[in-house]
């Protein structure tokens, strides 16, 4: 199989076209509004999932017709979610006229990109692919992930990303700065409660800050006995 390339792609606003509106097209079409795409559903029928959601908040076109090869020109991508092979191969035969961006469902030979198993615990997304070869292990990795990367990351991201620009304004030395983020990772940050979290990221770059660099007894943080959340082994996270 040809050697793929990974990449997150910014869909925000973007026409894609998802043809089928089964269950499995119902996945294609959550997935991609939740990234914020303008979603055309092509199909006479749909789930009632699907049905519902178009019928209470219209928050994509729904095109109520059998596919026909002109209606794929325009969109970012396409997605062939039916259960019908010969209308799925159809999709494929007409995206590939024109060059563009399709994935067919259960057929990886016919896409040129995939979509694999994610993990979101907000700004964080961890992606899982075996290349189209097995979704089942790509599902099995992902439910394993989930229990070691808790909903906890969600917040201590956050959290990152605001001190990260905290040190960046107030620690010039580029040294200092990157011994200040190695350390924000320790697990001691990642329990620690929102506040409790704060008043530790503050007293950590401001001893860097007065010892001129040094670290202080702020070099080596000790890490607290996480508590046990559901599911989440911390032996296997480092402990």
């Amino acid at each position: 199989m040809r050697q793929q390339y990974p990449l997150m792609i910014d869909l925000s606003g973007r026409s894609c076209l998802v043809v089928g509106g089964g269950e499995v097209a119902e996945r294609k079409v959550l997935s991609l509004m939740q990234a914020g795409a303008d979603v055309t559903v092509l199909s006479p029928e749909l789930s009632p999932g699907l049905h519902a959601l178009w019928q209470e908040q219209r928050k994509f076109r729904w095109i109520a017709e059998e596919f026909r090869q002109q209606q794929v020109a325009g969109y970012t991508l396409v997605i062939a979610a039916t259960n019908r092979a010969e209308v799925n191969l159809a999709v494929y035969r007409a995206v590939k006229l024109t060059d563009g961006w399709i994935n067919i469902v259960d057929r990886p030979d016919l896409c040129n990109f995939i979509v694999p198993s994610v993990i979101q615990r907000g700004k964080l997304m961890v992606a899982v692919s075996t290349s189209g070869a097995s979704p089942s292990l790509a599902k099995k990795l992902k439910t394993e992930l989930e229990r070691l990367i808790g909903p906890e990351y969600e917040e201590y991201l956050d959290f990152l990303a605001e001190t990260r620009q905290q040190v960046l304004a107030q620690v010039d030395d580029a040294k200092v700065r990157k011994r200040i983020f190695q350390q924000l990772l320790d697990d001691a940050y990642l329990f620690a409660s929102g506040e409790e979290r704060k008043n530790m990221a503050a007293s950590l770059i401001g001893e860097w800050s007065r010892e001129g660099g040094q670290g202080g007894k702020h070099e080596n943080v000790e890490s607290r006995n996480p508590p046990q959340h559901a599911g989440v082994n911390t032996d296997r996270m480092g402990h």
